[in-house]
This record gives C-alpha cells, sequence and structure tokens, in this order.
C-alpha cells in the first residue's frame, strides 16, 4: 500500500508539471504560444545572413512599450544570451497584450549618450562630444519589433527581434605629406589637422538619423615615413586606422594647418573604379580615404566605399 501511495505522489507531481507546462504554451483557445529571440543579421549583396553565433554584438538592451507606446521596461541580455539564442520572456505580461520592442546592441561601451525614454519618441541614442567635435560611437545595432503576448512567449509564430548594424566606419591616410610641408613652408607634420563634416548625431526610436549636424576631429598618428593617419584597428597598411562614426551622405573632409596657410574642404573623390563620387559613410560599411599631396602644394583624393558582404583584395588603392 506504501508503494502505491508513492506511485500515486508521484503520478500527481507529474501531472502538475504537466499542467503547469501545458497552461503556459497551450490556451483555452487552442491557440499556441512561441518563443521570442534576438537575431542579429548581417546584408550582403544576396541579402541578408545570420551572424548571431559570431558575436559582433557583445550585449543588447531591449526596450520594451506598451500599446500606447508608454515605456514599460528595459532588459540587458549579454554575450552569451545572444548567441546562446536565449529566450526573451514575456510572461510576465497578461495573454494578448500588445507590446512594442526595441533593441539596440553594443550599447554598453559608453562612446554615446541614451536617453531615459517616458514613451517610445523619447528614445534616442546620441553622439557624445568634446571641444565641440563628435566622439566616435561603439559599433551600434538596431532592431524593433510589435509582438502579442500569449504564455512566456508571442503568438503567431516564433518571434525574432532582428538587429542590424546601423553605424559605419573611416579611415584617413596622407600619401607625399611631406610635399605639403614643403610646399606651404610647414615645420612638422603636427601641423595638419583633419576634420569630418558633416553626419547628423542623433538615431531615433525607428533607426532613422535625426538630430543636428556635427563634424569629427579624429585622432591620428604619424607611421615611419611621416604620413598621418587615423588611429585605430588597422587591417591594411594601405589605410588608416578604423573609426566608428554615424552613418552619412554628401560628406566633407577638412584638411587644416595650425598657422592657416591650408584651409581645404574637399567634399568628392576618385573611387576605386575611376568614378567621382561624394563622400559616404554608410550603415554597416566603411569609407576609406587617402589624401595625396603633389610637390606643388595640390591636395587631391581617393576613396574606397565597402559594404558588408564585399570584399574585393585586387583594389589598387
Amino acid at each position: 500500500m506504501k508503494h502505491i501511495a508513492i506511485i500515486k505522489q508521484s503520478l500527481i507531481l507529474v501531472a502538475g508539471l504537466l499542467a503547469a507546462l501545458l497552461t503556459s504554451c497551450i490556451k483555452d483557445d487552442l491557440a499556441e504560444c512561441y518563443k521570442l529571440t534576438l537575431k542579429v543579421e548581417r546584408v550582403i549583396e544576396d541579402g541578408p545572413i545570420d551572424i548571431t553565433a559570431l558575436g559582433e554584438v557583445s550585449d543588447a538592451t531591449l526596450y520594451i512599450f506598451d500599446a500606447n507606446k508608454n515605456f514599460l521596461e528595459s532588459r540587458k541580455v549579454d554575450k552569451e544570451f545572444i548567441t546562446s539564442r536565449k529566450e526573451i520572456t514575456l510572461d510576465n505580461y497578461p495573454d494578448n497584450t500588445k507590446l512594442y520592442i526595441v533593441a539596440w546592441g553594443n550599447l554598453e561601451g559608453g562612446n554615446q549618450n541614451v536617453t531615459q525614454p517616458k514613451n517610445m519618441d523619447d528614445l534616442k541614442v546620441q553622439l557624445k562630444s568634446a571641444n565641440g567635435y563628435a566622439q566616435s560611437p561603439d559599433s551600434l545595432y538596431y532592431g524593433s519589433k510589435e509582438v502579442t503576448t500569449l504564455g512566456s512567449g508571442v503568438t503567431g509564430g516564433n518571434g525574432e527581434v532582428i538587429i542590424r548594424q546601423k553605424t559605419g566606419t573611416y579611415t584617413i591616410k596622407t600619401l607625399g605629406l611631406s610635399n605639403g610641408l614643403k610646399a606651404y613652408g610647414l615645420k612638422s607634420a603636427s601641423d595638419f589637422d583633419f576634420y569630418i563634416n558633416q553626419t547628423l548625431d542623433t538615431y531615433d526610436n525607428s533607426g532613422k538619423l535625426a538630430g543636428d549636424s556635427v563634424a569629427y576631429n579624429p585622432e591620428g598618428q604619424y607611421d615611419t615615413a611621416q604620413e598621418w593617419l587615423t588611429t585605430g584597428v588597422i587591417d591594411d597598411n594601405e589605410y588608416g586606422g578604423k573609426q566608428n562614426s554615424f552613418a552619412g551622405e554628401n560628406l566633407g573632409i577638412r584638411i587644416t594647418s595650425a598657422d592657416g596657410k591650408i584651409d581645404k574642404t574637399i567634399y568628392e573623390a576618385e573611387d576605386d573604379k575611376g568614378v567621382i563620387k561624394p563622400f559616404e559613410i554608410p550603415e554597416a560599411g566603411r569609407l576609406n580615404v587617402l589624401f595625396v599631396f603633389g610637390e606643388d602644394g595640390t591636395i587631391s583624393a581617393r576613396m574606397q566605399i565597402t559594404r558588408w558582404g564585399v570584399v574585393d583584395d585586387d583594389i589598387e588603392f
């Protein structure tokens, strides 16, 4: 009898667990609830590809709003949560609750300001500034999704909050900078300064650029040949170091000297296919610029614009 009682207790426990599972995933109307996860995508020429497992997004912040777009909560998830595709659980909300989710990736680097929203329109990611110039942001990813809750998940099939890169990168390097020194009677290569004009300084809640126009004064260094180049990761000796920025079109790159003898802004350059184009930093792409100083003091530019998934090892820059 004691053995039978133990079996009965075990069956009751199993039945209770099954009931809990079923009530969390199957409702009275037999509508199934589905999982919601975070997915990282890269867009290439053939379309978007899944790069979640690569770990390019080390953290993400999820901003959750109600049907009236009022702020409810924010959640931070780490790299392991993202790469292992863990479920974003929503069981703290009643069934059939409409929610808006806005996700930003890589905010934890802290190289940008994020507003604390009361409603969705308040949510903004903005460039930091120092001495009147914009600072390089982190490599930011963005995405959003509207969902309806059911159990711990959502209705309508397994859902994904897809995030894609919003920032771009640029590099600048000089060729023949010593010619400029001679032509303009300058004492040192450190007399030169470079600026990028201008991008907007804000991404709004829909991931669109907004705000005010700002200029960058990128950090630089000199190589052994006394050519100036941007600091950052150098993956090709032809280019300077990579620096992040918000995306921008029809940019101007300004070159000045400490004594004022040089103050020139260039808006376009010949690309690697021989076509004259305006400077552009694409979302998830890269702008490489080479400034060439002639012996007579003329300054010309060459550029290369690359986008995600575009690799060309045969380009002669």
